[in-house]
C-alpha cells in the first residue's frame, strides 16, 4: 500500500503584523511546531478524514467537486482549489491529520493545514507543484475561498521554513534572511478570540479607507513609499482612531525595514532585536490597540525574567506572545506560566516537507 506524510510549520511573524493585507512587506518565521497529515492509498474513490486531535471524522469522492461541510473547510477548498485547475487524486485516500500549533493562538495553524492539504493532493495526483505554486494554492484555499481578509505571509511562511522577508511590491519576492535567533519562548494566555476573521476585515477597512483620504491631501500617497514623515505632518489636526491606526501601519513598515536591516546579519545583535521587537508590539498595543491586560501581564513577567524583547502574536485581542530571552529561556518560560500563560520553548523551523 502506498503511503506518505506531509509537514507543515507553523509561523511567527517577527515584524509585520497587520502589514500584508495592506500590501506592506513582513518578516515572518517558520517554527518547529506542524500540522502533518498521513496518507495511504484506499481501493476505492473516496477521500477518508479523521482529525485526530478534535476526534472528528470526514469523507468524500474523488471524482466531483465537493460542498463544504462548514465555513473555513480547509481540506475540502484545498481540493477544490486544485481540482478546478485539473490536479486531483484519482483514487481514494486515507487521510490522517494531527499537529501540536496552539489553535487560534496566532500561529498560523490554519495556514499550515491549507499548505500540507495542497502538498497532499497534489502528490495524491501525481504532481509535483513549485513553492510559489502551493504558496498562492494555499491562500485561495484559505483566504479567497471563503471571503476572508487574510493576507500571504503564512503560506509562504510556511512553505520556505526558517526566517523570510516577503516583499509585497508588483511581485511577491521572497528573501531567506540568515540570521540566526535563539531563546524564543511562546506564551498563550488561553483568551480566546471572538472573531479573527471579522478582526482582520475591521482593520483592514478602516485603515485603507483613510490611505484614501490621505491621498486627498497628500496626492501621490503610496503606503509603500510615502514617507511617514509627511503623513505626520498633514496629521497635526487628525486625532481619529483611523489616523492613528494608518500612522502605526506606516510606522510599522519602517520598523520592519530597520528589522531586515538587522536580520541580514547570520549573528544579529540581539539586544537591538529585542529593542525592535519591543517597538513593534507598542505599535500593536498603542496604534492598533490590539493587546490585552493578560497579554501584558505575561509580558511583564517576561521582560522581568530577563527576556530581551515581547511582542503580541497574530490578529490580537488575545492568543499568544513572543519573547526572545536567549540563556534566560527556563526563567521566561516559568515567568509566563506564574502569569497564568501556557509556555513553549520553541525554535526556527524548516519548511513544509512530504515523507
Amino acid at each position: 500500500m502506498e503511503r506518505f506524510s506531509v509537514r507543515a510549520p507553523g509561523r511567527v511573524c517577527l515584524f509585520g503584523e497587520h502589514s500584508d493585507y495592506l500590501g506592506l512587506d513582513v518578516i515572518p518565521a517558520a517554527l518547529d511546531l506542524a500540522m502533518t497529515i498521513r496518507c495511504s492509498r484506499r481501493n476505492d474513490l473516496e477521500i477518508s478524514i479523521r482529525y485526530l486531535d478534535l476526534n472528528e471524522e470526514d469523507s468524500f469522492r474523488v471524482n466531483s467537486e465537493v460542498t463544504y461541510s462548514h465555513s473555513r473547510d480547509y481540506l475540502r477548498s484545498a481540493f477544490n482549489v486544485l481540482s478546478r485547475r485539473g490536479i486531483s487524486p484519482k483514487d481514494g485516500w486515507n487521510l490522517e491529520v494531527t499537529g501540536d500549533i496552539p489553535i487560534s493562538a496566532g500561529l498560523s495553524s490554519s495556514s499550515a493545514l491549507t499548505v500540507a492539504a495542497i502538498h497532499a493532493f497534489s502528490r495524491m495526483a501525481g504532481k509535483i507543484l513549485s513553492p510559489q505554486d502551493v504558496a498562492v494554492r494555499a491562500f485561495e484555499a484559505e483566504v479567497v475561498e471563503f471571503g476572508e481578509s487574510g493576507g500571504m505571509q503564512d503560506h509562504y511562511a510556511s512553505v520556505h521554513g526558517g526566517i523570510i522577508h516577503l516583499d509585497l511590491g508588483a511581485d511577491y519576492k521572497t528573501t531567506q534572511l540568515p540570521a540566526v535567533i535563539e531563546g524564543l519562548v511562546i506564551g498563550d494566555s488561553l483568551e480566546k478570540k471572538e472573531d479573527t476573521v471579522a478582526d482582520l476585515r475591521r482593520i483592514r477597512t478602516v485603515i485603507e479607507k483613510e490611505y484614501q483620504r490621505i491621498s486627498e491631501v497628500i496626492p501621490d500617497f503610496n503606503q509603500r513609499t510615502t514617507s511617514t514623515k509627511r503623513v505626520t505632518e498633514i496629521s497635526a489636526a487628525e486625532s481619529t482612531e483611523a489616523r492613528r491606526m494608518a500612522l502605526a501601519s506606516l510606522e510599522n513598515r519602517d520598523l520592519t525595514q530597520r528589522a531586515y536591516e538587522l536580520l541580514l546579519n547570520q549573528n544579529p545583535d540581539l539586544e537591538e532585536l529585542g529593542h525592535l521587537i519591543d517597538l513593534h508590539h507598542s505599535l500593536l498595543k498603542t496604534g492598533l490597540k490590539r493587546s490585552t491586560k493578560k497579554i501584558e501581564a505575561m509580558i511583564s513577567a517576561a521582560k522581568s525574567a530577563g527576556a530581551l524583547g515581547c511582542k503580541i502574536n497574530g490578529s490580537g485581542g488575545g492568543g499568544t506572545m513572543l519573547a526572545i530571552a536567549p540563556g534566560n529561556e527556563i526563567a521566561v518560560t516559568e515567568a509566563i506560566e506564574g502569569a497564568g500563560g501556557i509556555p513553549y520553548r520553541i525554535k526556527i523551523g524548516s519548511g513544509a516537507s512530504i515523507e
